[in-house]
């Protein structure tokens, strides 16, 4: 090799530590890594000089909104959220106005995305109609099927089944949200029909309810699925006894029950968030590599819908892109967690999960996808100054040790010290078998 397009130098996540060292990338793919003495010379170079270089952040859980929900984020502004977060590639849920559970309405999605969205972006389907309507998604690169619990937890309809069987012939993902919604209708008797507030989440969404449903799953459809956003460390094993593999959000992670109680519907999740105790238990499952996979669930919403009176009115979710890896980072310093196994469940376990070799490792032949950050610098989370459209946090106005700095795509720099640095469109749609522009 006599030359590369751009040399980035900095302390480099390379084979299980960190290294002072350089990268060369040639056409977006990394082709050199190692000491600046023995680099190739090269068109540009960028240095990163005192921050940390990690393979790309991959969000495997994200609602970036869009087609009817532009109140609440669309492709371009997510996408900047996501890049300003550290974020290289976000997988869209299909729970949008309308859904997404048809090829003409993932393909209208698609299309309205690739003029707009900064970061690489993926995208799930809900459940279809019918069967033959999901014989024609599988065959577009979506990343697979996304199920509610109000589409198995009470009686599986036969159409179900056979839906779902097509999707693991094809070999696409099955994702299912771990609630039992018979358990929690019962549970929202219990109180007035006109509930105000949100201190009684966590009673009528009890974790009762997620144990039931990964059980109902499992009973019903059989292992080769994905639980997302466990709670719990007893979900966890029990989702291991099931044969399913799971992720665990930052929001359950880093927020608890007592910040629903103080803040209110700006930490109403579903499901929700879990006691100082239960928290405690899931970040040692990270520090002892039982979660191998973190997800963002970034969720906005309008600050006046979050601000609603009424229980039932007020939805659930947490913008978090712009504060999820921060978030972790300070739980470095403040708790002594892991960050290793941080790193890890943000980009290695993603990739596996993707069964994509090129992402999730700082690793010649690998997709030029860093994240840069600041182990040491403190900031006050303003959400005023967020790209997200969502602006509010359960972080507001706290102080966070460790920051991202910079965003690498394809070795083009996206994002840097608070500034979008590429067009609308630069990132690519991705799909099972990496990234294209079309289906």
């Amino acid at each position: 090799m006599t030359r590369v397009d751009t040399l980035f130098t900095g302390r480099v996540y390379y084979e299980g530590e960190f290294k002072e060292a350089c990268i060369g990338v040639e056409d977006g793919i990394i082709s050199f890594i190692g000491k600046e003495a023995n680099a190739p010379s090269y068109d540009e170079k960028i240095d990163f000089k005192g921050l940390f270089i990690i393979p790309g952040l991959i969000d495997i859980h994200a609602h970036l909104r869009g087609v009817r929900l532009k109140h609440k984020e669309d492709f371009f502004t997510g996408t900047c959220a996501a890049a300003a977060g550290g974020f290289t590639l976000v997988l869209d849920m299909p729970n949008t106005d309308p859904p997404t559970n048809s090829r003409l309405r993932m393909m209208e999605k698609v299309e309205e995305a690739e003029t707009q969205i900064i970061v690489d972006t993926g995208f799930y389907f809900g459940r279809p109609e019918e069967a033959s309507e999901a014989e024609k998604l599988v065959k577009t690169r979506a990343i697979g099927l996304k199920l509610y619990p109000e589409d198995y937890s009470k009686k599986v309809q036969p159409s179900l089944v056979e839906i779902v069987n097509i999707v693991k012939r094809s070999n696409r993902k099955i994702v299912f949200h771990p609630e039992d919604i018979s358990i929690i209708e019962q549970k929202r008797k219990a109180y007035p029909e006109m509930l105000r507030g949100v201190e009684k989440h966590s009673f009528i969404r009890p974790l009762e309810a997620e144990l039931s449903a990964l059980d109902v799953f499992y009973k019903s459809f059989g292992t080769s699925a994905h639980a997302t956003h466990l709670t719990s460390l007893e979900s966890i094993m029990k989702a291991r006894v099931n044969g399913f593999t799971y992720d665990v959000s930052v929001n359950h992670l880093t927020l608890t029950d007592n910040d629903l109680l103080k803040l209110g519907g700006i930490c109403k999740v579903n499901p929700p968030l879990r006691s100082p105790e239960e928290k405690q238990r899931l970040v040692e499952s990270l520090n002892n590599g039982m979660i191998t996979i973190l997800t963002t669930d970034h969720a906005p919403h309008t600050l006046e819908e979050k601000n609603l009176t009424l229980y039932d009115e007020i939805p659930s979710g947490i913008p978090c892109f712009e504060t999820a890896f921060p978030a972790i980072l300070d739980m470095f310093h403040k708790t002594g967690l892991n960050i290793h196994a941080a790193i890890k469940a943000f980009t290695r376990g993603p990739a596996e999960f993707l069964g994509d070799r090129r992402l999730g490792a700082v690793t010649e032949g690998n997709l030029a996808n860093l994240t840069v950050f600041d182990l040491k610098e403190e900031w006050k989370v303003r959400p005023e100054e967020f790209y997200t459209k969502a602006k509010y946090s359960p972080f507001a106005g706290r102080v966070l040790k460790g920051r991202v700095k910079a965003t690498v795509i394809r070795g083009v720099v996206v994002f840097q010290d608070g500034e979008i640095k590429v067009q609308r469109g630069f990132g690519k749609i991705y799909g099972m078998g990496g990234i294209n522009r079309s289906d």
